[in-house]
């Protein structure tokens, strides 16, 4: 490549949640870092998270709480697939595939594992194009040897845009059924989720903030509709940076989960179960804009309106 460098590991999942990730990819832009893509125990994610002045916008694991909120997260905390026999069709149990819990309330521990990360693509000087392959494995089933489904594959698109005040990462995820008909939702945590750094936590640092394009901050931005939600504040080093999130058309416009303690879920099936047949898909992304300055130095509002009429359908 000749303007972004990329680095593969070897796929790996490591047996706990506690245990390191593997480091499935990292990416460099004109001999800095940007971002990268990680496995975990029952995740995959994209870390790190970086400003072009080189700051870590996201937490990949929270020492605080919900340590399974690692950077920018697909997931869904209830899934169902369906059997048909003679009598008709009926429902499996529930499984989760959202946090670290062995059974969330009944529900099976599923997992999401990187089958396939050598797809990259450098589109131009500044977009790089990454495929991930993903397998949605379900709880494990039988005895000796214990299996587990594979319940829905999913091609998750990177595309990455560095930029002199912002690089702007896309998360494009593509889920589709395998050998049964699935049901996702309705959920309370999912679909996208997205955590970030501490110094970013408006309720733990005096010198950060929750903003959104209609001009709301703090606590008054969660569950409202607005064009973005933007997280800024001062690192150790007294720089100001931070993040802002779009979403896609694809996601329709839902309401923000964007807390005051760090985390935003994006999420279209919040108020009500979705079916996806065999042969059908789940098609939906968001984009995540690490920035130096403030949301108002970094241009948000117009970095927003250059995404509208690019994404127009």
């Amino acid at each position: 490549m000749k303007w972004f460098s990329v680095e593969s590991a070897g796929l790996s999942v490591p047996k706990d949640w506690k245990d390191d990730p593997t480091r499935v990819v990292k990416v460099g832009w004109k001999g800095g870092s940007i971002t990268g893509f990680n496995q975990s125990s029952r995740r995959c994610y994209v870390f790190p998270v970086l400003t072009p002045s080189g700051v870590g916008v996201t937490n990949e694991r929270s020492t605080n709480d919900h340590p399974f909120h690692q950077s920018i997260t697909v997931g869904n905390d209830y899934f169902f697939t369906y059997q048909t026999s003679a009598a008709g069709q009926f429902e499996d149990p529930p499984m989760c595939f959202y946090s670290n819990e062995v059974d969330m309330r009944g529900r099976g521990e599923g997992r999401i594992i990187c089958t396939a990360q050598n797809e990259c693509t450098e589109l131009s000087e500044d977009h790089l194009e990454m495929i991930m392959r993903m397998q949605w494995q379900g709880p494990e089933e039988g005895y000796s040897p214990k299996y587990r489904r594979v319940v829905a594959e999913e091609m998750r698109t990177i595309s990455v845009f560095p930029g002199e005040v912002a690089n702007i990462i896309d998360v494009r995820s593509q889920l589709r059924p395998t050998m049964w008909d699935l049901r996702l939702g309705p959920s309370r945590h999912g679909y996208f989720t997205i955590r970030v750094a501490d110094f970013l936590r408006p309720n733990a640092n005096a010198g950060a903030n929750l903003v959104d394009s209609e001009g709301r901050e703090g606590e008054d931005v969660i569950w409202q509709h607005s064009d973005w939600v933007d997280y800024y504040g001062k690192n150790s080093e007294g720089k100001t940076v931070g993040m802002a999130v779009f979403q896609f058309p694809s996601m329709g416009n839902v309401a923000w989960y964007a807390a005051t303690y760090g985390s935003i879920r994006v999420n279209p099936f919040r108020k009500g179960g979705t079916f996806v047949c065999r042969g059908e898909e789940v098609d939906v992304a968001v984009r995540v804009v690490a920035h130096d300055g403030d949301p108002f130095e970094a241009k948000i509002s117009e970095l927003y309106n250059v995404f509208k009429e690019e994404t127009a359908l």
